[in-house]
């Protein structure tokens, strides 16, 4: 009938557990309810005095609705997705090492939140985004030095200068 015999250059394939949709549908979901979330404060906004055509809670209201069609998109993707799994596309376990950067990386964001309120912007911006590169691996004199000073300028000139965010 058919050969019997494997390819072994050919990736190989476990069938698809009973949780696997669910599991792919969770990202989708977050992202829906963080746009709900954020739809319903932007509309909390007040409306101030119209001295244009568009009011302050326009650009919260639109990137809210953009996460909204972009879960939607996320959730078509995984619902049509073959419930095959490649064995290449298994993460690997969890590690002491990966669950301690993932703590520092949440406790430098938070730090860099109680920073911002007492060093200014650019100086706080520069050290998270140093500790952040450092944390992730990044060595050498353009990943830790060049690449925040970078960033953080960007950042600066976007909202600091461009948009008048007061920072």
């Amino acid at each position: 009938m058919g050969d019997t015999t494997t390819n072994p250059d050919a990736p190989a394939t476990s069938a698809a557990r009973p949780g696997r949709r669910l599991r792919d549908l969770i990202p989708a979901l977050a992202a829906a309810a963080f746009a709900v979330v954020a739809f319903v404060l932007a509309s909390q906004v007040p409306e101030g005095a119209r001295l244009t055509q568009f009011s302050p809670r326009w650009w919260p209201e639109l990137l809210a609705a953009l996460v909204l069609l972009l879960s939607v998109f996320l959730a078509v993707g995984a619902l049509r997705r073959s419930t095959v799994t490649v064995e290449e596309d298994v993460p690997e376990e969890a590690t002491r090492q990966g669950a301690w950067r993932l703590t520092a990386m949440l406790a430098t964001i938070v730090g860099y939140g109680v920073l911002w309120y007492f060093i200014d912007f650019r100086v706080s911006t520069l050290l998270l985004f140093i500790a952040l590169t450092w944390l992730g691996g990044g060595r050498g004199w353009k990943a830790l030095i060049l690449f925040p000073i970078t960033v953080t300028a960007i950042l600066y000139l976007l909202f600091g200068v461009f948009l008048r965010v007061p920072l």
